[in-house]
C-alpha cells in the first residue's frame, strides 16, 4: 500500500484540553482534525466525549466489525500533566463482547500512551473504516501517517510493541493487538507496555476488523494547565498522604529471596501508569519459564496473579476455584502468554476457567482439543491459551468469551451463569459471580445497581464503594475483631456526609439508602474515567485515623480531591455541584444512547438480578448468615436509585425534566423515537437459565506447586 500522511492544524489550547481530536478513516485513507472546544467542559473528557460523539454521529447502532464502527480513544482532561493518577485513557466503541446487544461501551488502559498522545497535541482520536491490507498509524506531533503493517501482522502483541519502539525511536508509545485481535476474538485486548491492557469489551477485535495492527505516538509538547504550580504541589501532597499504598519494601525483599531460591529472577515495585505517585504493582525480570526454555520479564499484577494459584488457607474459602498451583514461574509465563496473544485475563480467570472446571466436575467436559482438562498443568494452559488466540478447534468458540461460548456450545450454560453476572461479563466485587474478591452483604447491594444500569462490568471504575466500605468496616477475616464502636461511629458520619444517611455505610444495615450510595458512585465512576483518577485511590472517602473519618489533603477534603485537581488544571469556573452535574450529564447521555439504539428499559436492567438471587459467596462475619437478593426489597432500592437519577421508575428512561436540567433538552424526543424503532426491529432478550452452584473442591491431596 501507499503511505498516507498529513500535517494536522493546531487550534488554540485550553486549560487541560489541547483542543484537537484526530479523525482517521481507513477505508478512504483520509486524516483530519477537529476542535475539542465545542464539547468541553460540558462533557468533561474521555468517556464523556465518546458518549457525545456516538450520540451526534450514530443515531442507529452498527455492528462492531462493520467498517462504519468507530474505535474511539480519548484522554482525560488532565492526562499528560503531572496531575496525580492522570495517565490513563479510555477506549470506546460498539462491543463484540456485549450481550444481549453489542452495546456502545468503554474500556480503560494505563501505561504511557495517553500522556504521549496528549503531549503530541490530541485530546483523542476516532478511527473508522477498514483498510484493505494491514496498517498501523504513526503520530508524531502534528504529522500523522498511515503506514503498511504487513510485516507486523501475525506478530505477538508485546513483540510488536518492542518492534515499533525500534522502528520509531526510544520513547515511542504504542497500542497493539496480538493474534486474538487479528482473528476477531471477542475477548481480544489492546495492549500497551508489558501488561497494561484495554481488556473488557473486545476492542482488540475491533482493531483487527479494521486491519489496524497498532497505533504509535511520539509527542514533544506540553499540556498547558490553568494553575500548573497548584496541580503539581497538590499532587505531591496527595502522593505523600497516600504513600502507605506503595508496595511494602519488606514484601519485595521476601519475594526476591523466594525467586532466588526457585531458580532466579528479580522483582521491584512498579508504577503501571504515568503520573502515579504511589506505585503499588510489581515488575518481574528474567523469570525462568516452565514450558518454554526462556525467561520472562514484565509487569504482573491484578487478576493475572491468579495464574500462580490462590491459597485456600487465607481465611476466605473459594471452593477450589483458582486452585491452579502453577507457582511463580509457570504463573508468570502464562501471564506473559495472555498478554502476547492479547487475551482478556478477567474473562479467562474469573469466568471461563471456573465454568470449564465446573463442566469437568459434573462430567460434561473431559477434554479440550483432545487434551485432558488439567488447569494444574502449565503445558495444558499453554495449549489452551494458544487454541483460543488462534481459534483452533474448541478454542474457536471459546474465543467468543465464556458467556457466549456456553450458549454456542450448549455446554453447562447454567453452570456458566454462576460466574458471569451480566452483559457478557464475568462477576466483579459483587459477592456472587466473583470468587476472587471478598465482598459481603450489605455492601454488594450497591454493585447490584452498578451492574443494573451498565453495559459491561462496571467495577473497574467503581471499586470505591464496595472495596472501600469492606476495608473501612474491617470485615475481612484478617480483622479478627471487626469494627469497634469508634469505627462504627466514623462509618455513620461517612454515610451522613456523603449519602445523607448513616445506614448507607452501616455493616449491619440492609437495603436502606443503598440507592443513594449507588447514585453517588456512578457519577464518581464517570469522573475517574474523565479526569482520570486511580480507581483504588480516588475518591478518597475514609481515613480511620482522622477524628471524624474525613481525609484531608492540604486543606482539601478527600471526596473533593478530583474536583480540586480539575478546577486547578482547567480553570473552569464551576462549583463542585456543577462538576458532579457534568458527570451525571455524561451518564444520562450514555443511557440515552442505550435507549435510542436498543430500546433499553428497566426490564432489560433487571435481567441481571437473578445473578444475585442465590446465597452470597461468604456471610457477613458480624452476622454469620449468608444473604440472597430479596426481589421486593431490591425493587424498592432500585426505585430509589432511579429517582435519584431522575429516571422514570417504570421504564428506566431519563425523564424530560432531568434531561433539560442537565443541558440535554434536545435528547428526549430522538431517544424515544429511536427506542420505538429498536423495539420494532430487535428481539427482546431471552430469559437466562437459572444459576447452578457446585463445589469445586477436590479430594486430591495437596500437591507441590511448580516453582
Amino acid at each position: 500500500m501507499q503511505i498516507t500522511g498529513a500535517v494536522m492544524p493546531r487550534f488554540a489550547a485550553l486549560g487541560g484540553w489541547v483542543n484537537r481530536i484526530l479523525r482517521v478513516d481507513l477505508s478512504t485513507m483520509s486524516i483530519r482534525a477537529q476542535e475539542t472546544a465545542p464539547f468541553v467542559p460540558d462533557f468533561l473528557a474521555a468517556r464523556g466525549l465518546a458518549a457525545k460523539f456516538v450520540w451526534d454521529e450514530y443515531p442507529e447502532p452498527v455492528e462492531p466489525f462493520d467498517p462504519r464502527s468507530p474505535l474511539m480513544i480519548f484522554t482525560g482532561a488532565l492526562t499528560g500533566s503531572r496531575s496525580a493518577y492522570s495517565g490513563r485513557c479510555t477506549v470506546a466503541g460498539f462491543s463484540p463482547q456485549g450481550w444481549p446487544y453489542h452495546w456502545f461501551t468503554r474500556s480503560n488502559i494505563g501505561g504511557h500512551f495517553g500522556g504521549e498522545l496528549k503531549r503530541a497535541g490530541y485530546d483523542g482520536m476516532i478511527i473508522v473504516g477498514a483498510a484493505d491490507t494491514p496498517v498501523r498509524i504513526m503520530i508524531s506531533d502534528d504529522e500523522v501517517s498511515i503506514l503498511p503493517a504487513d510485516e507486523l501482522w501475525g506478530a505477538l502483541a508485546l513483540d510488536t510493541l518492542d518492534t515499533l519502539e525500534s522502528l520509531e525511536g526510544k520513547g515511542t508509545r504504542s497500542l497493539a493487538i496480538g493474534p486474538a485481535g487479528e482473528r476477531l476474538a471477542c475477548i481480544a485486548t489492546i495492549q500497551t507496555a508489558t501488561s497494561s491492557a484495554c481488556g473488557h469489551g473486545g476492542f482488540g477485535a475491533v482493531m483487527g476488523s479494521k486491519l489496524l495492527k497498532a497505533i504509535s505516538v511520539r509527542g514533544s509538547g506540553k499540556v498547558a494547565l490553568a494553575d500548573e504550580e497548584r496541580v503539581n504541589s497538590f499532587s505531591k501532597a496527595l502522593g505523600n498522604a497516600l504513600r502507605s499504598r506503595q508496595t511494602n519494601p519488606e514484601h519485595v525483599r521476601h519475594l526476591n529471596e523466594r525467586l532466588s531460591a526457585e531458580g532466579g529472577g528479580s522483582v521491584r515495585a512498579y508504577a503501571c501508569t504515568e503520573a502515579c505517585p504511589t506505585p503499588c504493582n510489581l515488575y518481574y525480570r528474567d523469570i525462568p519459564g516452565i514450558v518454554q526454555q526462556r525467561s520472562y520479564t514484565g509487569h504482573w499484577a491484578c487478576v493475572g496473579t491468579l495464574l500462580a494459584g490462590m491459597d485456600e488457607q487465607t481465611g476466605i474459602p473459594r471452593r477450589g476455584v483458582f486452585d491452579f498451583r502453577l507457582g511463580t514461574r509457570a504463573g508468570m509465563e502464562m501471564n506473559v502468554l495472555c498478554n502476547q496473544y492479547g487475551l482478556n485475563q478477567w474473562d479467562l480467570l474469573i469466568g471461563m476457567v471456573p465454568w470449564l472446571e465446573a463442566c469437568q466436575r459434573t462430567g460434561i467436559l473431559s477434554t479440550i482439543n483432545g487434551l485432558p482438562v488439567d488447569f494444574r498443568s502449565p503445558v495444558f494452559w499453554s495449549e489452551f491459551l494458544h487454541a483460543i488466540a488462534y481459534r483452533e478447534g474448541m478454542g474457536d468458540v471459546l474465543a467468543l468469551g465464556g458467556w457466549a461460548a456456553a450458549r454456542s456450545l450448549n455446554l453447562g450454560e447454567n453452570l456458566m451463569r454462576r460466574y458471569y453476572t451480566g452483559w457478557g461479563h464475568a462477576g466483579h466485587w459483587d459477592g456472587h459471580g466473583d470468587l476472587a474478591n471478598y465482598a459481603v452483604y450489605p455492601y454488594w447491594l450497591v454493585p447490584v445497581m452498578q451492574w443494573l444500569t451498565d453495559t459491561r462490568d462496571p467495577i473497574p471504575s467503581g471499586h470505591d464503594y464496595v472495596w472501600r466500605m469492606m476495608a473501612a468496616a474491617q470485615l475481612h477475616p484478617l480483622y479478627k475483631a471487626g469494627p469497634d464502636a469508634e469505627r462504627l461511629h466514623k462509618l455513620a458520619l461517612l454515610g451522613e456526609r456523603l449519602y445523607g444517611d448513616a445506614e448507607a455505610t452501616n455493616p449491619l444495615s440492609g437495603y436502606q439508602a443503598k440507592g443513594k450510595a449507588a447514585y453517588y458512585h456512578i457519577r464518581r465512576s464517570v469522573i475517574k474515567d474523565c479526569l482520570p483518577g486511580d480507581d483504588f485511590v480516588l475518591p478518597w472517602l475514609f481515613d480511620p485515623n482522622a477524628p471524624d473519618g474525613q481525609p484531608i489533603v492540604d486543606g482539601i477534603p478527600g471526596p473533593s480531591i478530583e474536583f480540586h485537581l480539575f478546577q486547578a488544571g482547567t480553570g473552569v469556573a464551576w462549583d463542585e455541584a456543577e462538576f458532579m452535574r457534568a458527570a451525571e450529564r455524561v451518564y444520562a447521555l450514555e443511557r440515552a444512547n442505550q435507549v435510542r439504539h436498543w430500546g433499553r428499559d428497566r426490564s432489560v436492567d433487571e435481567s441481571v438480578l437473578p445473578s444475585f438471587a442465590y446465597p452470597e459467596n461468604w456471610p457477613n462475619p458480624l452476622t454469620g448468615k449468608k444473604q440472597a437478593l430479596d426481589h421486593d426489597k431490591a425493587r424498592a432500592m432500585i426505585d430509589e436509585y432511579y429517582t435519584c437519577l431522575g429516571w422514570d421508575t417504570a421504564r428506566g428512561w431519563p425523564s424530560p425534566g432531568r434531561l433539560e436540567a442537565l443541558g440535554l433538552g434536545g435528547v428526549y424526543q430522538p431517544m424515544s423515537a429511536g427506542a420505538q424503532r429498536a423495539r420494532a426491529a430487535l428481539a427482546r432478550p431471552q430469559a437466562l437459565p437459572p444459576v447452578e452452584i457446585i463445589e469445586h473442591i477436590t479430594e486430591q491431596a495437596p500437591e507441590e506447586s511448580l516453582a
